[in-house]
């Protein structure tokens, strides 16, 4: 699939509207809607340019924005979980844990060094 400039223009603004919202869970149709590209060329351009999907960059926002808070504050890993957008702590913890290799709280606790 080649991407014109205008493509990529829209696929750079669907990664900024994801960086910019991450508390939010914004679906691939909502950004194919926002920047007007059809869902596979928004998918396959975003994996072309970035090296990721839309789905992984989501979570890699989500756990350095938890990574962040883990080292930053004192709030308790389950608030923790639910700001950076997880209902289940399990789901956050094993998600953190498979990027990190380090719990949440074996991350706070200054494990990661």
């Amino acid at each position: 699939m080649k991407l014109k400039k205008e493509d990529i223009e829209r696929i750079r603004l669907a990664k900024d509207l994801l960086t910019k919202n991450r508390r939010y869970h914004i679906t691939i149709n909502d950004l194919s809607q926002q920047t007007q590209l059809n869902r596979t060329k928004l998918q396959f351009g975003f994996k072309q340019l970035f090296g990721v999907s839309i789905d992984d960059y989501r979570i890699l926002l989500r756990m350095e924005k938890a990574k962040e808070l883990l080292e930053q504050t004192e709030k308790s890993v389950k608030e923790i979980s639910v700001l950076v957008g997880y209902k289940s702590m399990g789901s956050f913890s094993t998600m953190f844990k498979k990027i990190y290799s380090k719990s949440p709280t074996e991350w706070r606790n200054g494990l990661h060094g």
